[in-house]
């Protein structure tokens, strides 16, 4: 069973992990993975509306188990208006053939609607029973103080790897611990873009010693505080039960911190 992080302050207990739905090549595969994903008590999916094609395959894939999964889906900021938010959850629920998201966020914030509207708009849909909980994505301290005045959003989604780490952990995420936000945190395995030369070679050398992968060695160091729900997309069902398996390992604090001197400010 999968290590389980509590949506702050909610009671709701998520997966350690999330998948994730951009950018998706192979529908078919992605069905398959998302019920594997189910199967393997990955139950938590993550999707939006920017996403071509996602919300649709999220809905064919978990047709018959709504009530096994937990689904984040997202408003673009354009439509981020009380009336264009309304409108564009009433457009996800209809691809995902559901009557109710788990958690709807506002995939960023770039001033198009006032965020207090966007709240409003929130909280309305709230009280429809048409989102469970509420929250945003790529937000900086200073934009989840701002949203915090308006409603009680329980999760910011932001890019989280070896790349930022320090700057989530230790400038994100004490702001969220002390308001009960969750942190997500996606592209953990980047875009493909892998490290070189000596980060890489910390890597392959920590995966060595526990024989591991390097995309485990990665996956477990973000895991390792058991604070931050990583998200990971894969349309594969091998590369699903490697990310899935890289939570098992113990590894050493010694090597943690390898890990996070190669990979240190700057």
């Amino acid at each position: 069973m999968l290590p389980e992080i509590e949506l702050d302050r909610t009671e709701e207990l998520l997966p350690i992990f999330a998948l994730g739905t951009w950018a998706i090549r192979d529908p078919r595969a992605m069905e398959r993975t998302i019920r594997r994903a189910i199967d393997e008590g990955l139950w938590h999916i993550d999707t939006a509306e920017m996403y071509e094609g996602a919300e649709e395959i999220v809905g064919r894939a978990i047709r018959g188990r709504r009530d096994e999964v937990f689904i984040t889906t997202k408003v673009m900021p354009h439509n981020a208006s009380f009336r264009g938010t309304i409108a564009a959850l009433e457009r996800s629920l209809k691809k995902l053939k559901t009557d109710y998201v788990d958690l709807y966020l506002l995939h960023w914030y770039d001033g198009s609607h006032p965020l207090g509207e966007t709240m409003e708009a929130f909280a309305y849909l709230i009280e429809q029973g048409k989102v469970a909980y509420a929250g945003v994505s790529n937000f900086s301290v200073k934009e989840m103080e701002e949203a915090l005045r308006y409603l009680k959003i329980v999760n910011n989604q932001v890019e989280y790897n070896l790349d930022n780490f320090r700057e989530v952990e230790e400038e994100l995420l004490p702001f969220a611990e002390e308001n009960g936000i969750t942190l997500s945190g996606y592209l953990p395995l980047w875009r493909g873009a892998w490290p070189t030369g000596e980060r890489m070679e910390v890597l392959k050398s920590v995966a060595r010693k526990y024989g591991m992968t390097v995309p485990q060695v990665v996956l477990n160091f973000l895991t390792r505080h058991r604070k931050i729900i990583v998200i990971f997309k894969t349309e594969n069902e091998d590369h699903l039960m490697e990310n899935l398996k890289s939570v098992e390992f113990e590894v050493e604090p010694e090597d943690y911190r390898r890990i996070e001197e190669a990979f240190g400010r700057g």
